[in-house]
């Protein structure tokens, strides 16, 4: 690729909270200036309902364009990255890149998912390993082979271990009682939405921090749950014999730093040396792969 700052990429990082867009203009082959922001609710495609998904990443994306001062014509975009939750399967990329196609949204859609873009925030290479623990739970990992392995991810009737739906599951199962307010199974929470519940996890960690023993348990198990995800990654890639980067993020991971702090402890036990990197805008890596991507078009 000739050098062009006139062109413009698009990175969406949507997950079972929100979905952020960016908006970047590239200013050298591997450079590039964010001008443009956009934010909206949630984008997994498999848990959620899809076509509120998709509307969710078109919300997000036509705010950037918004604050981008770009609309029309003036905003024709290179390549997008669409990094989503839920967009594993061939069925959901076959969904999300339709969707894609009838709003035009792209001259090329690279669509994976979100796991990938934290990847790629914490190591523009894309090796290593990525732990997202949010409403949802994944670990994925990349070696310097090329290889890739995942633990986790299925969703919550099958694997979100240690995540914020499983750390308010976990209390909601134990009746846990948190400010004098009874979190137990009620027809209130049937009605919730998942991430709704998922945020309940943060009154556990508040209820751990006073000291309750029953939430520092459930606390204390999603660490362990959340430590066996990136081991079993890891292993699988050999990466266990040497120094790997890790991308953390999701809202049991960036606000709690003690959390990250245990499930460094945990790997150690285990002999796995990592150097740890907070994500708080995994859609920097969804730009760093729209990026790559447009450099070997």
């Amino acid at each position: 690729m000739t050098e062009n700052p006139q062109r413009i990429i698009l990175g969406v990082d949507g997950g079972g909270t929100k979905t952020r867009a960016w908006i970047a203009l590239v200013t050298t082959l591997d450079t590039f200036k964010v001008i443009g922001k956009g934010l909206a609710g949630p984008a997994n495609v498999q848990a959620d309902d899809s076509t509120e998904a998709l509307a969710n990443v078109q919300h997000a994306v036509d705010a950037a364009k918004a604050d981008a001062g770009l609309a029309g014509e003036q905003c024709e975009i290179d390549t997008a990255c669409l990094a989503l939750a839920g967009s594993g399967t061939e069925t959901s990329q076959a969904l999300i890149n339709a969707w894609a196609a009838q709003f035009h949204l792209a001259k090329q859609v690279i669509v994976t998912h979100d796991a990938m873009a934290v990847l790629y925030a914490a190591n523009y290479k894309g090796v290593g390993v990525a732990l997202i623990a949010g409403t949802g739970s994944i670990a994925f990992g990349r070696n310097r082979n090329k290889q890739t392995a995942r633990c986790g991810g299925l969703g919550p009737h099958n694997s979100d271990a240690g995540s914020g739906y499983a750390i308010a599951m976990a209390a909601l199962k134990a009746g846990l009682e948190i400010d004098g307010v009874e979190i137990a199974s009620s027809q209130q929470v049937v009605d919730m939405q998942r991430w709704e519940i998922a945020a309940l996890a943060q009154l556990v960690f508040q209820a751990s921090d006073a000291g309750d023993e029953q939430a520092t348990a459930i606390v204390s198990a999603a660490v362990h749950d959340l430590a066996n995800l990136i081991i079993n990654v890891a292993e699988e890639l050999e990466l266990a014999d040497r120094l790997f980067t890790l991308g953390l993020t999701g809202g049991v991971l960036i606000h709690r730093g003690d959390v990250r702090a245990q499930i460094m402890r945990e790997l150690s036990t285990h002999g796995l040396t990592a150097s740890a990197v907070a994500i708080a805008d995994p859609v920097m890596g969804a730009l760093q792969l729209a990026l790559r991507s447009l450099n070997h078009a």
